[in-house]
């Protein structure tokens, strides 16, 4: 695969990207969200690196106030869109999530998709945890979903295709970098205008790593799910799912709902 540019994101996350990414699973998983975060009605939720919107718009469709933050514009005049097709007034902010401008001002953040590593250094990582717990308030709450390493590193080097009903081809060749502990991938999307490619390479990390990430910025970890269907994690869970509470230690970490 070709070297990955450093800020791959800026280009990955533009309007192709709704081609290649389709999420049926949506409104399952935000009434796990709702579920879990379990707040009361009008409570404020951020949606870190949110995209298009889809988990933001569905969280207020259920009468939260929640802001979506993300670095995309096309993805943001996208959720934008769907929000007033809606009929719901959410708040979309672009920005660098290295940079949240927020403090003491939600009772929740989320962060879906595997939203989380896509920088160089470790310590970007980190500054995105930090800024996460500055934006919650005390006793806030915070919910991460992402693939889990452990099962990743074994299902790769993979490759895919899919086929739309309108004749659009995405394909996908996936790889795991065990030096530098990263998902890599190159995406080609074939259609009428043409052949485009996007590549991206995202920072897996190990739960104990999460774990202590998190507990580095005051964000301790309550309970830990195999994905927002709120299965046991195991090992050979496809997808990692971690609960958080801003400066509340838990006596134990429960691997299931």
């Amino acid at each position: 695969m070709a070297k990955v540019p450093k800020r791959w994101y800026e280009d990955f996350f533009g309007s192709d990207y709704l081609i290649r990414y389709v999420h049926p699973e949506t409104p399952a998983q935000v009434e796990a969200i709702d579920k879990i975060l379990h707040l009361r009605k009008g409570g404020r939720i951020l949606d870190v690196a949110c995209g298009a919107g889809r988990h933001t718009i569905d969280l207020a469709k259920r009468g939260y106030r929640v802001t979506g933050f993300d670095l995309s514009s096309p993805l943001l005049a996208e959720a934008r869109k769907a929000a007033r097709t809606a009929g719901v007034k959410p708040t979309f902010v672009q920005g660098d999530m290295r940079r949240l401008p927020y403090r003491n001002a939600f009772e929740a953040a989320i962060s879906m998709f595997t939203s989380f590593g896509y920088f160089d250094r470790p310590e970007e990582d980190r500054q995105v945890l930090r800024g996460i717990a500055r934006a919650l308030r005390p006793r806030g709450k915070f919910l991460m979903e992402l693939f889990n390493r452990d099962s990743l590193v074994a299902r790769l080097p993979s490759q895919s295709w899919q086929a739309r009903d309108d004749g659009t081809v995405v394909l996908e060749d996936a790889s795991f970098d065990l030096l530098r502990g990263r998902f890599e991938t190159r995406q080609v999307i074939i259609d009428r205008k043409g052949t485009r490619e996007f590549t991206a390479s995202v920072r897996a990390y190990t739960l104990a790593e999460l774990k202590e990430m998190l507990d580095e910025a005051g964000l301790f970890v309550h309970r830990v799910l195999g994905g927002l269907d709120l299965s046991p994690y195991t090992a050979r869970s496809w997808r990692l799912v971690l609960y958080a509470v801003k400066g509340l230690e838990p006596e134990g970490i429960r691997t299931v709902w």
